[in-house]
């Protein structure tokens, strides 16, 4: 029995494509258990961002401690004793002696400078706070560009290896957004998250904790009234996840429009349609702030609802230290340590909304990374090499959409270093055999053999790396000259890259630019002529020189005197070589040791020129529209 060729089961990444955020988070599972586990090859990046959060939150106690301590020292009336009650705990566990606790004698015209002294502490553990702050930003902020990096990467990889069925159905402006904004999203999840879940919690308790020694029935009336502070929070957190997920959506919407604005500026302006596509992005815009003003509304309202009943708390605890005869400079720093509380609980607050625009994203990063290609490479494929030339197509059958045939039952064979033409109106599948011998998709019935074995044995690599084409659709990089040649095969010279340019008669243009070489093109070569571009499209394949040659269209561009002498460099560079031309104009094809006639999908005959004339109505109906047209 054969052996199956083992195949990654998934979802397939049009299916993906046409999901929406909401199915895409229903079907999510542990989105950040995974997001963590791109942290975790870093523990000890992320063990010493922990430990200087930890610090951090712990200075904030100590902080008031100092407070208490320098409040004791400078304010009228604070003698030895009190400083003593101050440091007696101190004592107790060790830290300081008796000779310690007691303030020195100290002449009067000396005292400022021991009061400077101890005033300094306060500076100095602010210092140590925010150096602990800092490398815990630190680390935390590495920690995010390396999971950043990990998802833009592997989000984009798995793009790339989708076919092409996949980019017939997604809107490439939500890819964009997906690897750009949403996994930059995904990665905050990962440590700035962690470093909010981290910091916030420890600097609250270390607050409290400091609050609970010093006058713990004060501190516990205060834990009253802090709950009453989350609540507010609370009761708008549903509708503030709701609106910051939706806002992740609509953004994809608001991409779209602006790829399909400038990838298509030229038929924007051909029809004169700035106004439209300027609405068209005011509208998607529009539905972007509405979620943004009302997960921002949520957010706002709370602060002074917090506020609020915060207020009323530190009331009732201003009537407690007349009650208690609590001294101002303990009320001063019992309301400081409660009002620095505030800011750590305000923080906590938000990371609902973050962590529900952070599921949001994640689910479609993760979407499109888990997603699988419809066409896979086999776990035993070979690598083509020496490759001959020599192609057949069995009883082949492909549909692009269901139930409408491109090729139905398709037999031919292209043997080495022979020339064919493949001719027929639009819509007979000419360009469709290209795309399957090149393995953008794969038949649904038959086979297809390069060297007597069916390509799905080959890596889509090498088999590819066989083929050299020129296609009527030119494709230029906002690059140098250079690389745009050099596309066609990355290691070579730049010599070998002059020679592609002058057998494709572009050496002469190139060098006429201001840069020569080393000019950059813009955006889709748009500076260059569409004969030009077209040029620098044959030099690519020049350089490749491939064993396979597919033409499709490849002297559309050009003029009558270019067409001849480009035709007279493919005639060389086809020597030896498998070539298969697609033209619509006979003219170009006349001359090939086969011409294959196409209508809807099916092989009508095939055969050379002058043989067609006779046995094929519709090559020769072909034939005489268009030179007797051109009589």
């Amino acid at each position: 029995m054969a052996k199956e060729p083992a195949i990654k089961k998934g979802v397939s990444a049009r299916e993906v494509a046409t999901r929406t955020s909401d199915e895409l988070i229903e079907g999510s599972r542990g989105v950040f258990k995974r997001l963590f586990g791109y942290v975790k090859p870093h523990k000890s990046r992320l063990a010493s961002g922990i430990l200087f959060g930890i610090l951090a939150g712990i200075s904030n106690g100590i902080l008031l401690l100092v407070l208490k301590t320098v409040f004791t020292v400078v304010l009228p009336g604070s003698q030895g004793e009190e400083i003593q009650e101050v440091y007696r705990p101190f004592e107790e566990i060790g830290v300081l002696s008796k000779i310690e606790l007691h303030r020195p004698d100290i002449p009067k015209d000396k005292e400022w400078i021991f009061v400077t002294v101890v005033c300094l502490s306060i500076p100095l553990l602010l210092s140590i706070r925010g150096f602990f702050t800092y490398l815990h930003q630190y680390c935390m902020l590495w920690l995010n560009m390396k999971v950043l990096f990990r998802l833009r990467d592997e989000s984009f990889g798995s793009l790339m290896k989708q076919s092409l069925s996949f980019f017939n159905t997604v809107k490439q402006g939500e890819l964009i957004q997906t690897v750009a904004n949403q996994t930059r999203m995904s990665a905050d999840a990962g440590s700035q998250l962690l470093s909010a879940t981290i910091k916030h919690p420890i600097s609250i308790i270390s607050i409290f904790a400091t609050l609970l020694w010093m006058n713990w029935l004060y501190t516990l009336g205060a834990l009253i009234v802090f709950p009453l502070c989350i609540l507010p929070v609370s009761m708008i957190s549903r509708k503030v996840r709701k609106a910051g997920g939706r806002e992740e959506q609509e953004s994809e919407g608001l991409m779209v429009t602006l790829h399909e604005s400038f990838a298509g500026v030229r038929l924007v302006k051909a029809h004169a349609r700035e106004d439209y596509q300027r609405n068209k992005f005011n509208e998607a815009s529009r539905a972007v702030i509405k979620f943004i003003m009302r997960w921002r509304k949520a957010m706002e309202i709370s602060s002074p609802l917090v506020e609020i009943v915060g207020a009323f708390g530190i009331s009732i605890g201003m009537v407690y230290a007349w009650w208690a005869k609590i001294g101002p400079d303990e009320f001063l720093v019992l309301n400081m340590g409660l009002m620095s509380i505030y800011p750590h609980a305000k923080a906590l607050s938000r990371i609902q909304v973050q962590l529900e625009k952070c599921r949001v994203a994640a689910s479609k990063v993760f979407a499109y990374i888990d997603a699988v290609p419809e066409v896979q490479d086999k776990e035993d494929a070979i690598i083509l090499k020496d490759c001959e030339g020599g192609i057949e197509l069995s009883n082949v059958t492909f549909s692009y959409l269901e139930d409408k045939p491109a090729l139905r039952g398709v037999n031919l064979t292209f043997e080495s270093g022979k020339k064919y033409a493949l001719v027929g109106q639009s819509g007979s599948g000419k360009s469709t055999i290209l795309a399957l011998l090149m393995r953008f998709y794969d038949p649904e019935k038959g086979a297809i053999n390069v060297d007597g074995i069916d390509i799905r044995d080959f890596t889509q690599t090498s088999l590819r790396d066989q083929i050299g084409l020129v296609s009527q659709d030119t494709f230029l990089f906002h690059d140098t000259i250079r690389e745009n040649i050099r596309y066609g095969k990355l290691d070579v010279s730049d010599e070998d890259i002059e020679v592609a340019a002058k057998q494709a008669h572009a050496h002469e243009f190139i060098m006429e630019q201001e840069n020569g070489y080393e000019t950059v093109l813009g955006d889709k070569g748009c500076t260059l002529s569409g004969g030009q571009q077209q040029r620098l499209s044959i030099a690519r394949a020049v350089l490749r020189n491939a064993p396979i040659l597919f033409l499709d269209e490849a002297t559309s561009a050009l003029d009558s005197d270019s067409e001849r002498m480009i035709q007279e460099e493919i005639e060389e560079l086809s020597k030896g070589k498998t070539v298969i031309a697609i033209a619509h104009r006979l003219s170009t094809v006349l001359d090939s040791d086969e011409i294959v006639v196409m209508k809807s999908g099916k092989v009508l005959d095939k055969g050379p020129h002058a043989q067609l004339l006779d046995s094929c109505e519709e090559y020769s109906r072909i034939y005489k529209l268009q030179f007797e047209g051109e009589s």
